[in-house]
């Protein structure tokens, strides 16, 4: 079941990234609207067509972020395994965890290492 969920949200997020998508749904609207109001539909037409509008961008950023979510636990895993392999301090993986300030103060101590390393 989740393996088929990533490929629907792997196929959805491709779709919804196409520079050609915005062009066609705005033309879409333009064409919607303009039959719309040539055949005079009722109000609640557009209300109903707004609603399906809304859940379908809602649900598109869902997936989008669901995607970005998972492409960001694996650049992390990948940092960190850059760094446990290499010369880095090890005090710097899984950084993404701690909180602002100690991120801060990590940064603030390896600047100073450089400006050190500098003189």
């Amino acid at each position: 079941m989740r393996r088929r969920f990533r490929q629907i949200s792997d196929l959805a997020v491709l779709w919804a990234g196409h520079r050609a998508v915005p062009v066609t749904l705005i033309a879409f609207i333009a064409l919607w609207t303009a039959v719309g109001l040539s055949l005079s539909f009722p109000r609640q037409w557009f209300l109903l067509t707004n609603m399906l509008g809304t859940l379908i961008i809602f649900f598109i950023l869902l997936l989008l972020q669901h995607s970005q979510n998972r492409d960001m636990m694996a650049l992390h895993a990948k940092l960190d395994e850059l760094i446990r392999s290499s010369k880095a301090g090890n005090h710097w993986i899984a950084a993404e965890k701690k909180d602002a300030d100690a991120i801060e103060g990590m940064r603030q101590q390896h600047h100073g290492q450089i400006t050190e390393s500098a003189n």
